[in-house]
């Protein structure tokens, strides 16, 4: 079935299946370390969506020790904030609170931003009509799930670099003493083996995201860039091909005491470390702002970090919210061969909304 520019609704349609594609679960940084928790709609670029968080000190509670001093009435014992029960049935009394059992109530509040919709990815393909007339395939939509898939490769690079650069996230980290450990734009930390990789490294980014509260032991909390969004059991750990190999050659997963070292060594396989999935991402690489790998997307670009650094990302989803709307494509005619020509993009805008979800190390190889 051929693209018909007029048929507004299979425009519609292929564009729900790139969209589709863009947002499909997987192991990259899309999904690891995105969500999509905004409210509002969106159309064109410049428009805006709101991200709503909750502001957790909204919420007054109190722990104590329950007394019964007649065994027919119980009471609270009186603290600071002049809270205990009833038994004193003063209008006075209660008016002022002194008498009262409850707590001293807070208004819920929630915290409003503004995710703008700033950025245009592109995409554009020809089909021959040479192809069209000796093949069956509805070689279009095979084209936009092509593009998709190429487009979420991009945005990986593109998510890295914002993770990686992130203010927020480098003043966190510095608030926390870990410069020395994980480094910093200007100062990357030198590995010496894999065993360093493992100890200094990625060791302190777990904690880190243990500490903070991004990753718990029953995720029950909320936290993030919505009050649905809840804390994770577990994130993800994302870094290059060269580190994900050469932690391969760690003690901790070459020792062969155990059944479970013999598998990794057999396979190459990490999978976990520390409950963080790991995941390789082969554009966390820094290279120069004007290389041909940074522009395809197969490299970070970042101002003051040296080219060939090796950049790690730890997070969960609470870190980066996006927001993202695959528009219908445009079709038309070649003016210069016997071809479609088919042109099309995605608006979106993304942000780092919870620093302390984040956990970036900047890496050179001694």
């Amino acid at each position: 079935m051929a693209f018909n520019p007029d048929d507004n609704s299979f425009g519609i349609q292929l564009a729900t299946k790139m969209q589709l594609i863009l947002d499909q679960p997987m192991s990259d940084m899309m999904t690891g370390l995105t969500n999509q928790d905004y409210e509002g709609e969106f159309f064109k670029i410049g428009d805006t969506v709101q991200i709503v968080k909750p502001d957790i000190n909204s919420v007054n509670v109190s722990v104590g020790q329950l007394i019964t001093p007649d065994g027919e009435r119980e009471t609270f014992t009186l603290d600071a904030a002049g809270l205990s029960n009833n038994s004193v049935d003063d209008p006075a009394n209660r008016t002022s609170g002194v008498n009262d059992a409850r707590l001293q109530i807070r208004d819920l509040t929630f915290a409003k931003n503004e995710l703008k919709i700033d950025r245009v990815s592109k995409y554009a393909f020809a089909v021959s009509d040479f192809t069209d007339a000796m093949g069956k395939w509805n070689y279009e939509s095979g084209g936009l799930d092509l593009a998709a898939y190429r487009l979420r490769k991009a945005h990986n690079a593109e998510i890295a670099t914002t993770a990686a650069s992130s203010a927020e996230v480098a003043a966190s980290q510095a608030a926390d003493g870990l410069d020395a450990l994980l480094g910093t734009v200007a100062a990357p930390v030198a590995i010496n083996n894999a065993d360093d990789l493992y100890e200094n490294v990625i060791l302190p980014m777990f904690a880190r995201l243990y500490d903070k509260g991004a990753v718990t032991a029953d995720g029950q909390i909320p936290f993030g860039s919505n009050p649905v969004e809840g804390k994770s059991t577990y994130g993800k750990i994302y870094m290059s091909t060269k580190l994900y190999t050469l932690l391969l050659k760690s003690k901790y997963f070459t020792d062969r005491s155990t059944e479970g070292a013999d598998e990794k060594v057999k396979t190459g396989k990490v999978k976990t470390i520390t409950g963080l999935d790991v995941a390789i991402e082969p554009a966390l690489v820094a290279g120069a702002a004007d290389d041909v790998a940074v522009k395809a997307g197969k490299k970070i670009h970042i101002d003051g970090l040296a080219a060939g650094t090796h950049v790690i990302v730890a997070g969960t989803k609470n870190a980066i919210t996006r927001a993202g709307k695959v528009l219908p494509p445009t079709s038309f005619k070649s003016h210069t061969r016997f071809a479609t020509e088919y042109h099309g993009c995605e608006l979106y805008g993304q942000k780092v909304f919870e620093p302390d979800a984040l956990a970036v190390a900047y890496i050179t190889i001694a």
